[in-house]
């Protein structure tokens, strides 16, 4: 029995020219996978329809996380495969997603048809032995996502999905025009109710931090690139951490009329009278500690002299 080589980088040597030949897709089918890739990558100009879901796909892998030692999914982007726009593996499953930002999509049309490349992606990956692997296509128009759901083809069907992800030309006008998208997002902004422009500033940092990861990288090692680009940007993901808030620190606040905080976030976010904000560092910052030793030390009765205080 022919073995699977090495797959010692997820998501681009376990999917070399000499496992597809082995697998028997034979070398013609090698060689539309590479021509494929380069093309991908050549395309690969500004913020792009693969970027967004990119982002958003690591902002939803934090939102569902409920372990905090499990090992983070790698993700990649234009990864050397049949679906190759994003891919993301974990030890319980792979998932393999194809971008489609156009108004008619066909599973059967064209010189390589979605319907094979998933085929032929199905099978590579059961040879290179990769956990549980699923086929997506992923569309911008609910109408088209509904087609393409009614009319999987049966040789894919066990394996296959449709995905509906919108498109705008803007981070900003994206997270205006769609906000069911916005809780996922909102699991990593700094306060519990971010504005629109906070959302946008997570999905736009983590489009940067996906970037500089050509061949995929850790979902962690994401998070930690884009903390470097703009630190405090997103609240600290994957580390337990208490927020620890001093006792005369808690007194003084409770004192002040009309104002409410709240940190589950990691940063210290407040509101009153019509306004609200969060401080520019985490709790976990000596930033933070010196602006409860001013607060302690001013002792402010009303919510102006507590804006007063706020650097």
């Amino acid at each position: 029995m022919t073995q699977p080589p090495s797959q010692n980088v997820p998501g681009v040597a376990s999917t070399t020219a000499a496992a597809i030949i082995a697998c028997g897709l034979g070398q013609a089918a090698a060689n539309y996978a590479a021509n494929k890739h380069r093309g991908g990558q050549n395309g690969k100009k500004g913020t792009r329809y693969e970027d967004l879901f990119l982002a958003y796909k690591v902002a939803e892998i934090v939102s569902l996380r409920t372990s905090t030692t499990d090992p983070w999914p790698h993700v990649s982007g234009q990864a050397q495969s049949f679906v190759d726009d994003v891919v993301i593996r974990d030890a319980m499953a792979t998932n393999y997603f194809q971008l489609k930002n156009a108004a008619t999509i066909s599973w059967t049309a064209g010189e390589h048809p979605v319907v094979t490349d998933f085929s032929y992606q199905y099978r590579l990956a059961n040879f290179l032995q990769q956990p549980t692997p699923k086929t997506s296509i992923v569309v911008s128009s609910t109408a088209l996502a509904a087609k393409l759901s009614a009319d999987v083809p049966a040789a894919i069907r066990s394996h296959s999905g449709v995905i509906h992800f919108p498109y705008s030309p803007t981070l900003n006008r994206w997270v205006i025009e769609n906000p069911s998208f916005h809780s996922v997002l909102g699991s990593l902004a700094r306060s519990r109710n971010p504005t629109d422009d906070q959302l946008a500033g997570v999905l736009g940092v983590l489009v940067m931090a996906c970037g500089d990861f050509p061949d995929g990288g850790s979902v962690d090692d994401v998070l930690d690139v884009a903390q470097r680009y703009l630190p405090h940007q997103l609240r600290r993901v994957g580390v337990v951490e208490q927020v620890h808030l001093r006792a005369q620190f808690v007194n003084t606040l409770a004192g002040i009329s009309g104002l409410t905080y709240d940190v589950t976030q990691g940063f210290f976010a407040w509101s009153g009278f019509g306004t609200h904000g969060a401080l520019d560092f985490d709790c976990a910052d000596e930033r933070f500690n010196d602006f409860q030793a001013l607060i302690e030390l001013k002792q402010p009765t009303t919510f102006d002299g507590f804006e007063e205080l706020l650097p």
